[in-house]
Protein backbone atom coordinates (compact mmCIF):
# COMPACT_ATOMS: atom_id res chain seq x y z
CA UNK A 1 0.00 0.00 0.00
CA UNK A 2 1.35 3.40 -0.98
CA UNK A 3 2.03 5.41 2.22
CA UNK A 4 1.58 8.63 0.25
CA UNK A 5 -2.06 7.72 -0.41
CA UNK A 6 -2.84 6.52 3.11
CA UNK A 7 -1.82 7.45 6.63
CA UNK A 8 0.31 4.86 8.39
CA UNK A 9 -1.41 2.85 11.11
CA UNK A 10 -0.66 -0.25 13.16
CA UNK A 11 -2.15 -3.61 12.30
CA UNK A 12 0.98 -5.40 11.13
CA UNK A 13 -0.08 -8.32 13.33
CA UNK A 14 -2.52 -9.39 10.61
CA UNK A 15 0.47 -10.43 8.55
CA UNK A 16 1.08 -13.13 11.16
CA UNK A 17 -2.57 -14.12 11.39
CA UNK A 18 -3.26 -13.98 7.66
CA UNK A 19 -4.84 -11.06 5.82
CA UNK A 20 -7.26 -13.40 4.04
CA UNK A 21 -8.39 -14.88 7.39
CA UNK A 22 -7.65 -18.49 6.47
CA UNK A 23 -6.76 -19.42 10.05
CA UNK A 24 -8.10 -16.93 12.57
CA UNK A 25 -7.07 -19.22 15.43
CA UNK A 26 -3.53 -17.96 14.84
CA UNK A 27 -4.63 -14.81 16.66
CA UNK A 28 -3.85 -16.68 19.88
CA UNK A 29 -0.18 -16.68 18.91
CA UNK A 30 0.22 -12.91 18.64
CA UNK A 31 0.03 -9.88 20.92
CA UNK A 32 -1.40 -7.05 18.83
CA UNK A 33 0.08 -4.22 20.88
CA UNK A 34 0.68 -2.14 17.74
CA UNK A 35 -3.03 -1.20 17.75
CA UNK A 36 -5.03 0.09 20.70
CA UNK A 37 -7.89 -2.39 20.74
CA UNK A 38 -9.35 -3.28 24.13
CA UNK A 39 -7.76 -6.15 26.04
CA UNK A 40 -11.18 -7.08 27.45
CA UNK A 41 -14.36 -8.37 25.83
CA UNK A 42 -17.43 -6.22 25.18
CA UNK A 43 -19.97 -6.12 28.00
CA UNK A 44 -21.89 -9.37 28.58
CA UNK A 45 -25.09 -7.62 27.44
CA UNK A 46 -23.43 -6.81 24.13
CA UNK A 47 -22.27 -10.36 23.53
CA UNK A 48 -25.62 -11.84 24.54
CA UNK A 49 -27.57 -9.65 22.12
CA UNK A 50 -25.20 -10.28 19.23
CA UNK A 51 -24.84 -14.02 19.78
CA UNK A 52 -28.56 -14.64 20.23
CA UNK A 53 -29.57 -12.80 17.07
CA UNK A 54 -26.37 -13.05 14.97
CA UNK A 55 -27.81 -14.63 11.82
CA UNK A 56 -30.73 -12.16 11.70
CA UNK A 57 -28.46 -9.20 12.42
CA UNK A 58 -26.15 -10.17 9.57
CA UNK A 59 -28.88 -10.45 6.94
CA UNK A 60 -31.16 -7.57 7.98
CA UNK A 61 -30.97 -3.94 6.90
CA UNK A 62 -30.38 -1.54 9.79
CA UNK A 63 -32.42 1.56 10.70
CA UNK A 64 -31.54 3.92 7.87
CA UNK A 65 -30.02 6.71 9.92
CA UNK A 66 -29.31 4.95 13.21
CA UNK A 67 -32.23 6.69 14.90
CA UNK A 68 -32.28 4.47 17.99
CA UNK A 69 -28.50 4.59 18.35
CA UNK A 70 -28.62 8.39 18.19
CA UNK A 71 -31.24 8.51 20.94
CA UNK A 72 -29.22 6.25 23.21
CA UNK A 73 -26.03 8.25 22.60
CA UNK A 74 -27.86 11.48 23.49
CA UNK A 75 -29.29 9.95 26.66
CA UNK A 76 -26.01 8.38 27.76
CA UNK A 77 -23.86 11.42 27.06
CA UNK A 78 -26.26 14.19 28.06
CA UNK A 79 -26.40 15.92 24.68
CA UNK A 80 -29.16 16.87 22.24
CA UNK A 81 -30.22 14.24 19.71
CA UNK A 82 -30.05 16.80 16.90
CA UNK A 83 -26.38 17.43 17.71
CA UNK A 84 -25.33 13.80 17.13
CA UNK A 85 -24.06 12.40 13.83
CA UNK A 86 -23.20 8.69 13.65
CA UNK A 87 -20.79 6.95 11.30
CA UNK A 88 -18.65 3.89 10.68
CA UNK A 89 -15.97 4.87 13.18
CA UNK A 90 -14.58 8.29 14.02
CA UNK A 91 -12.15 8.26 11.09
CA UNK A 92 -15.01 8.06 8.59
CA UNK A 93 -16.54 11.09 10.28
CA UNK A 94 -13.26 12.99 10.07
CA UNK A 95 -13.32 12.44 6.30
CA UNK A 96 -16.96 13.51 6.13
CA UNK A 97 -16.61 16.66 8.21
CA UNK A 98 -13.21 18.14 7.35
CA UNK A 99 -13.98 19.13 3.73
CA UNK A 100 -17.03 21.00 5.03
CA UNK A 101 -15.38 22.63 8.01
CA UNK A 102 -12.17 23.50 6.17
CA UNK A 103 -13.52 24.88 2.91
CA UNK A 104 -11.31 27.98 3.16
CA UNK A 105 -7.52 27.71 2.76
CA UNK A 106 -6.83 28.58 6.39
CA UNK A 107 -4.23 26.67 8.40
CA UNK A 108 -5.08 23.77 10.66
CA UNK A 109 -3.22 23.54 13.98
CA UNK A 110 -2.08 20.10 15.14
CA UNK A 111 -0.05 18.80 18.04
CA UNK A 112 3.22 17.05 17.23
CA UNK A 113 3.19 14.14 17.88
CA UNK A 114 -0.42 13.13 17.30
CA UNK A 115 -2.70 10.77 15.37
CA UNK A 116 -1.40 10.78 11.81
CA UNK A 117 -4.74 10.81 9.98
CA UNK A 118 -5.25 14.51 10.71
CA UNK A 119 -2.11 15.74 8.98
CA UNK A 120 -2.60 13.25 6.16
CA UNK A 121 -6.11 14.53 5.40
CA UNK A 122 -5.11 18.18 5.79
CA UNK A 123 -2.43 17.68 3.14
CA UNK A 124 -4.89 15.90 0.84
CA UNK A 125 -7.16 18.94 1.20
CA UNK A 126 -4.27 21.28 0.37
CA UNK A 127 -4.31 23.01 3.74
CA UNK A 128 -1.29 24.52 5.48
CA UNK A 129 -0.46 22.77 8.75
CA UNK A 130 0.87 24.55 11.83
CA UNK A 131 2.35 22.33 14.50
CA UNK A 132 2.57 22.80 18.24
CA UNK A 133 5.60 20.76 19.21
CA UNK A 134 5.32 18.78 22.43
CA UNK A 135 8.56 18.04 24.25
CA UNK A 136 9.53 14.87 26.13
CA UNK A 137 11.30 16.99 28.75
CA UNK A 138 7.92 18.16 30.10
CA UNK A 139 6.11 14.88 29.49
CA UNK A 140 4.65 15.96 26.12
CA UNK A 141 2.16 18.23 27.90
CA UNK A 142 0.48 20.80 25.63
CA UNK A 143 0.02 24.36 26.84
CA UNK A 144 -3.03 26.52 26.26
CA UNK A 145 -0.87 29.56 25.47
CA UNK A 146 1.21 27.65 22.92
CA UNK A 147 -1.87 26.40 21.11
CA UNK A 148 -3.53 29.84 21.11
CA UNK A 149 -0.40 31.45 19.68
CA UNK A 150 -0.29 28.94 16.81
CA UNK A 151 -4.04 29.26 16.23
CA UNK A 152 -4.14 32.93 15.29
CA UNK A 153 -5.93 33.16 11.95
CA UNK A 154 -6.32 29.36 11.74
CA UNK A 155 -9.43 27.61 10.50
CA UNK A 156 -9.23 24.77 13.01
CA UNK A 157 -7.37 23.43 16.00
CA UNK A 158 -7.57 19.62 16.11
CA UNK A 159 -6.71 17.96 19.42
CA UNK A 160 -6.68 14.30 20.34
CA UNK A 161 -7.44 14.24 24.05
CA UNK A 162 -5.85 12.21 25.61
CA UNK A 163 -3.33 12.53 22.86
CA UNK A 164 -1.96 9.59 20.91
CA UNK A 165 0.78 8.39 21.10
CA UNK A 166 1.58 10.26 24.35
CA UNK A 167 -1.42 9.38 26.51
CA UNK A 168 -1.42 12.91 27.96
CA UNK A 169 -4.71 14.76 28.35
CA UNK A 170 -5.73 18.38 28.68
CA UNK A 171 -8.25 18.83 31.53
CA UNK A 172 -11.68 20.23 30.78
CA UNK A 173 -10.87 23.66 32.22
CA UNK A 174 -7.99 24.04 29.74
CA UNK A 175 -10.26 23.11 26.83
CA UNK A 176 -12.65 25.80 28.07
CA UNK A 177 -9.76 28.27 28.13
CA UNK A 178 -8.98 27.38 24.51
CA UNK A 179 -12.61 27.96 23.52
CA UNK A 180 -12.54 31.38 25.14
CA UNK A 181 -9.18 32.35 23.63
CA UNK A 182 -9.59 31.20 20.01
CA UNK A 183 -10.70 33.51 17.22
CA UNK A 184 -14.48 33.60 17.04
CA UNK A 185 -14.64 31.60 13.79
CA UNK A 186 -11.93 29.02 14.55
CA UNK A 187 -13.25 25.48 14.98
CA UNK A 188 -11.97 23.48 17.94
CA UNK A 189 -12.10 19.79 17.06
CA UNK A 190 -11.58 17.52 20.08
CA UNK A 191 -11.05 13.82 19.39
CA UNK A 192 -12.00 11.95 22.57
CA UNK A 193 -11.26 8.42 21.44
CA UNK A 194 -9.44 7.62 24.71
CA UNK A 195 -11.15 10.03 27.14
CA UNK A 196 -13.02 7.31 29.05
CA UNK A 197 -9.73 5.77 30.18
CA UNK A 198 -8.68 9.05 31.82
CA UNK A 199 -9.64 9.68 35.46
CA UNK A 200 -12.64 11.86 36.22
CA UNK A 201 -15.31 13.15 33.87
CA UNK A 202 -13.24 15.14 31.40
CA UNK A 203 -15.36 14.90 28.25
CA UNK A 204 -16.29 18.25 26.72
CA UNK A 205 -19.37 16.89 24.92
CA UNK A 206 -21.70 18.95 27.18
CA UNK A 207 -19.92 22.17 26.17
CA UNK A 208 -21.10 21.84 22.57
CA UNK A 209 -24.50 23.30 23.44
CA UNK A 210 -22.87 26.61 24.34
CA UNK A 211 -20.07 26.70 21.75
CA UNK A 212 -20.98 26.77 18.07
CA UNK A 213 -17.44 26.12 16.90
CA UNK A 214 -16.74 23.11 19.13
CA UNK A 215 -16.90 19.65 17.53
CA UNK A 216 -16.30 16.52 19.60
CA UNK A 217 -15.35 13.30 17.81
CA UNK A 218 -16.10 10.05 19.62
CA UNK A 219 -15.01 6.51 18.83
CA UNK A 220 -16.70 3.46 20.33
CA UNK A 221 -13.82 1.24 19.22
CA UNK A 222 -11.32 1.29 22.03
CA UNK A 223 -13.13 1.83 25.33
CA UNK A 224 -16.24 -0.13 24.37
CA UNK A 225 -14.23 -2.98 22.79
CA UNK A 226 -15.99 -2.62 19.42
CA UNK A 227 -13.04 -1.88 17.10
CA UNK A 228 -14.11 -4.51 14.57
CA UNK A 229 -17.62 -3.06 14.29
CA UNK A 230 -16.65 0.52 13.37
CA UNK A 231 -18.98 2.80 15.33
CA UNK A 232 -18.35 6.48 16.01
CA UNK A 233 -20.21 9.72 16.36
CA UNK A 234 -19.78 13.48 16.36
CA UNK A 235 -21.34 15.99 18.73
CA UNK A 236 -21.59 19.46 17.20
CA UNK A 237 -23.96 22.39 16.75
CA UNK A 238 -27.32 21.40 15.31
CA UNK A 239 -26.86 23.31 12.05
CA UNK A 240 -23.59 21.55 11.26
CA UNK A 241 -24.99 18.20 12.38
CA UNK A 242 -27.95 18.58 10.01
CA UNK A 243 -25.64 19.40 7.12
CA UNK A 244 -23.41 16.42 7.86
CA UNK A 245 -26.38 14.07 8.05
CA UNK A 246 -27.56 15.28 4.64
CA UNK A 247 -24.16 14.33 3.20
CA UNK A 248 -23.92 10.99 5.00
CA UNK A 249 -24.92 7.85 3.09
CA UNK A 250 -27.94 5.86 4.26
CA UNK A 251 -27.14 3.05 6.70
CA UNK A 252 -23.90 4.64 7.94
CA UNK A 253 -23.63 2.01 10.70
CA UNK A 254 -24.46 -1.69 10.22
CA UNK A 255 -27.23 -3.35 12.20
CA UNK A 256 -24.96 -5.64 14.21
CA UNK A 257 -22.83 -2.60 15.05
CA UNK A 258 -25.85 -0.50 16.06
CA UNK A 259 -27.18 -3.19 18.39
CA UNK A 260 -23.76 -3.73 19.98
CA UNK A 261 -23.22 0.02 20.45
CA UNK A 262 -26.63 0.51 22.06
CA UNK A 263 -26.08 -2.35 24.50
CA UNK A 264 -22.58 -1.07 25.31
CA UNK A 265 -23.88 2.40 26.14
CA UNK A 266 -26.50 0.79 28.35
CA UNK A 267 -23.81 -1.06 30.35
CA UNK A 268 -21.83 1.79 31.99
CA UNK A 269 -20.98 -0.12 35.17
CA UNK A 270 -19.11 -2.84 33.28
CA UNK A 271 -17.00 -0.35 31.37
CA UNK A 272 -16.23 1.79 34.43
CA UNK A 273 -14.80 -1.31 36.05
CA UNK A 274 -12.72 -2.09 32.95
CA UNK A 275 -11.33 1.46 33.01
CA UNK A 276 -10.15 0.89 36.60
CA UNK A 277 -8.61 -2.46 35.68
CA UNK A 278 -6.90 -0.91 32.66
CA UNK A 279 -5.39 1.80 34.87
CA UNK A 280 -4.00 -0.83 37.24
CA UNK A 281 -2.56 -2.85 34.35
CA UNK A 282 -1.06 0.31 32.85
CA UNK A 283 0.66 1.30 36.08
CA UNK A 284 2.06 -2.19 36.56
CA UNK A 285 3.35 -2.26 32.99
CA UNK A 286 4.81 1.22 33.40
CA UNK A 287 6.72 0.19 36.53
CA UNK A 288 8.11 -2.89 34.81
CA UNK A 289 9.12 -0.97 31.70
CA UNK A 290 10.91 1.57 33.89
CA UNK A 291 13.21 -1.19 35.14
CA UNK A 292 14.58 -1.87 31.64
CA UNK A 293 17.66 0.32 31.36
CA UNK A 294 17.30 1.08 27.65
CA UNK A 295 13.63 2.09 27.86
CA UNK A 296 12.08 5.26 29.24
CA UNK A 297 8.29 5.03 29.44
CA UNK A 298 6.22 8.20 29.73
CA UNK A 299 3.23 8.47 32.10
CA UNK A 300 -0.09 7.94 30.33
CA UNK A 301 -3.78 8.31 31.13
CA UNK A 302 -4.93 6.10 28.28
CA UNK A 303 -4.69 2.41 27.31
CA UNK A 304 -1.16 2.68 25.93
CA UNK A 305 2.36 3.78 26.88
CA UNK A 306 4.90 5.68 24.79
CA UNK A 307 8.55 4.71 25.30
CA UNK A 308 11.80 6.39 24.29
CA UNK A 309 14.65 4.05 23.49
CA UNK A 310 18.25 4.57 24.61
CA UNK A 311 20.93 2.92 22.48
CA UNK A 312 18.31 1.04 20.45
CA UNK A 313 16.28 1.84 17.36
CA UNK A 314 12.53 1.42 17.11
CA UNK A 315 12.97 -0.54 13.89
CA UNK A 316 15.26 -3.06 15.57
CA UNK A 317 13.08 -3.41 18.66
CA UNK A 318 9.87 -3.90 16.69
CA UNK A 319 11.47 -6.41 14.33
CA UNK A 320 12.94 -8.46 17.16
CA UNK A 321 9.69 -8.41 19.12
CA UNK A 322 7.82 -9.70 16.07
CA UNK A 323 9.92 -12.85 16.09
CA UNK A 324 8.22 -13.77 19.38
CA UNK A 325 4.77 -12.80 18.11
CA UNK A 326 4.65 -9.40 19.84
CA UNK A 327 3.76 -6.45 17.62
CA UNK A 328 4.68 -2.94 18.79
CA UNK A 329 4.18 0.42 17.10
CA UNK A 330 7.16 2.25 15.65
CA UNK A 331 6.03 5.85 16.16
CA UNK A 332 7.99 7.48 13.32
CA UNK A 333 4.81 8.14 11.33
CA UNK A 334 3.40 10.17 14.25
CA UNK A 335 6.22 12.72 14.32
CA UNK A 336 9.18 13.41 12.06
CA UNK A 337 11.16 14.27 15.19
CA UNK A 338 10.98 10.75 16.61
CA UNK A 339 13.79 9.56 14.33
CA UNK A 340 13.44 5.80 15.02
CA UNK A 341 13.69 6.25 18.80
CA UNK A 342 10.11 5.85 20.06
CA UNK A 343 7.78 2.88 20.32
CA UNK A 344 4.26 2.64 21.69
CA UNK A 345 2.71 -0.39 23.27
CA UNK A 346 -0.93 -0.98 24.02
CA UNK A 347 -1.89 -1.98 27.55
CA UNK A 348 -3.11 -5.56 27.48
CA UNK A 349 -4.10 -8.20 30.02
CA UNK A 350 -1.57 -9.61 32.52
CA UNK A 351 -0.38 -12.51 30.35
CA UNK A 352 -0.02 -10.39 27.23
CA UNK A 353 1.74 -7.63 29.16
CA UNK A 354 4.20 -10.23 30.41
CA UNK A 355 4.90 -11.25 26.81
CA UNK A 356 5.40 -7.58 25.87
CA UNK A 357 7.92 -7.13 28.67
CA UNK A 358 9.75 -10.33 27.75
CA UNK A 359 9.92 -9.30 24.08
CA UNK A 360 11.29 -5.85 24.97
CA UNK A 361 13.85 -7.34 27.34
CA UNK A 362 15.07 -9.74 24.66
CA UNK A 363 15.14 -7.00 22.03
CA UNK A 364 17.93 -5.16 23.84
Amino acid sequence: MNPEKHAVHGGDFFKAIGEEFDDLWRRREVVNADVLDAWYEPAPEVLAAVQEHLSWLMRTSPPTHGEGLVRVIAQARGVLENSVVVGAGSSSLIYLAFPILLHEPKPIVLLDPTYGEYEHLAKRLGLPVRKVFLEPENGFRPSVDGILEAAKGAGMVALVNPNSPTGVSMPKNEIQALLEGLDADTTLWVDETYIDFAPGDQSVEPLVAAHRYLVVAKSMSKFYALSGLRVGYLVCNEGLADRLRQLSPPWPVGLLSQVAAVRALQSPGYYRQKALETAALREALFRSLSKIREIRPFPSEANFILCRLEGLTASEVCARAETSGVFLRNCDSLSERFQDRFVRTAVKGEEENARILEALSQAR
